[in-house]
């Protein structure tokens, strides 16, 4: 199975169509449609795989009345699925019972929307058109009271939404058990109360706002059922996971592990759970936020490590790698030895570099990010070594003579310079000792690591124009602390 973005569609429809087209077996599905408007052309079906990705299932030929048939031998997971039609216009339809016939106009793909066959689409399509009629009326309405500006028009307006909300709750309730009622909640937001208490002064309005924080975190997910995999196959899902752990969880990698084990006690399916580990855990791997790669570590070793009957031996057997490069390089573990030496060929002793705090710059002398970083790092550093950090620069590259013109070049005397030669006593021979991608997680330069004064890190891969307000910040929390 592929998953493609909705910009490659169309080239993918020379390609898939013809396979299935000739068909001599009886269909799992067939599904029929009409739409005025378009001819000779080709559509595709295809569910949804997250907001940004789709998964097609078949192509068709349109003739020349609009007319065309999705069918196939293999069943259709069931979901929410469109149907992509020229000139980047798409409809949406269910796909549970999965063989129905519809007609509809592209004057109003929707409203002109008739179907055979498929209760859950009659419902579907039944509520956006009566919805869609009472917009257009509050539309009106709005426009009036905005031109008369009196008590009627504006109570008319209100009377309207009024209107609207109460034909949304009683026809959820009336469908409640259909897949379309779950897929019009999995899109609502959480109903946050009015705030009983009386707001006087800042810390009420700080308590209100904590309140609708807190009632809008706990029932985030009441509409949306975890335990039903065909939400997998809708937009919302994706936007949910992302919005709950973008913007109301707490950026540390305990919380973000933790809520992330609440999600997953709950989520059961074989692909929703897989999909549901996959989304989190490819978020923390290189994230974009300090110090939250343990829930990266913590999402690898309990749901991959953990449920290996998930993966294959293949992604399992990399997430190990990957976790054992990861691990030693959280926030809070002492940094790892690095076998370097100076320019005068003597052992460089990290911990016994007499400093608040260490930058340790990892960088290639040929790098061309490295070489912009270079000449900003040396203008910062006097700078930083007032307020009694020290740089550490490292080089990758083991060639002596390009490491000693980078440090001319770019001024960087003033530090402590670092490069991976070793002379064997005995026979004379250069030796290497440091293994900067497996035990650095070097695969891109430069990196930048900052140490506290017992050496254990504090960040990693922080941007360099960042490094020293980094710094001024972790030690105003150490002095409250």
């Amino acid at each position: 199975m592929k998953h493609y973005s909705k910009q490659i569609f169309l080239f993918l429809l020379v390609l898939l169509f013809g396979t299935q087209s000739f068909a001599q077996t009886p269909s799992s599905f067939s599904i029929k449609g009409k739409i005025t408007g378009i001819k000779d052309t080709t559509v595709f079906l295809a569910h949804y795989f997250g907001y940004n990705q789709q998964v097609i299932k078949d192509t068709a030929k349109v003739d020349s009345y609009g007319q065309f048939h999705f069918k196939g031998t293999k069943e259709l997971p069931e979901g929410l699925y469109l149907i992509a039609l020229p000139k980047g216009r798409y409809l949406d339809i269910v796909i549970g019972n999965t063989n129905f016939s519809f007609e509809t106009d592209t004057t109003n793909l929707i409203g002109k929307m008739k179907v055979t066959g498929s209760k859950e689409n009659e419902m579907f399509f039944g509520f956006q058109q009566e919805m869609s009629s009472k917009f257009e009326k509050l539309k009106q309405l709005d426009a009036v009271r905005r031109q008369k500006k009196d008590v009627a028009s504006e109570a008319a307006f209100k009377k309207q939404q009024a209107d609207i909300e109460t034909f949304q709750k009683i026809w959820l309730d009336q469908n409640k058990g259909s897949f379309v009622v779950k897929l019009i909640k999995a899109a609502q937001e959480p109903e946050v109360p009015a705030y009983g208490k009386p707001m006087v002064t800042k810390a009420d309005s700080a308590a209100m706002y904590q309140f609708q924080f807190s009632y809008y975190k706990s029932h985030f997910w009441d509409n949306f059922d975890l335990g039903d995999e065909r939400l997998m196959r809708t937009p919302f899902y994706q936007k949910k996971l992302e919005r709950y752990f973008e913007d109301l969880t707490v950026q540390h990698a305990d919380s973000i592990s933790l809520e992330a084990d609440k999600i997953l006690a709950k989520v059961k399916g074989r692909d929703i759970r897989r999909y549901t580990i996959y989304k989190i855990t490819s978020s923390y791997e290189n994230p974009k936020i300090l110090g939250v790669d343990g829930a990266f570590v913590h999402m690898a070793e309990k749901y991959y490590i953990g449920e290996p009957a998930l993966w294959d031996t293949s992604t399992v057997r990399k997430m190990k790698e990957r976790i054992a490069i990861v691990k030693p390089l959280l926030n809070g573990k002492p940094f790892p030895d690095m076998y370097l030496t100076d320019t005068l060929g003597r052992e460089i002793d990290i911990r016994r570099i007499s400093a608040d705090y260490t930058v340790v710059f990892i960088y290639d002398p040929e790098c061309s990010h490295c070489r912009e970083s270079a000449p900003k790092l040396a203008k910062m550093y006097p700078a930083l070594k007032q307020k009694n950090i020290r740089v550490l620069a490292a080089s990758i590259d083991r060639s002596s003579l390009k490491w000693k013109k980078f440090i001319k070049e770019f001024k960087f005397e003033p530090m402590i310079n670092g490069i991976d030669i070793h002379k064997n006593p005995q026979t004379g021979k250069e030796e290497y000792y440091t293994d900067f991608k497996n035990f650095f997680d070097v695969y891109a330069t430069p990196v930048i690591y900052v140490l506290d004064k017992d050496k254990k890190i504090i960040a990693k891969r922080l941007p360099l124009e960042q490094v020293e307000d980094f710094i001024d910040f972790h030690k105003k929390q150490n002095i409250k602390k």
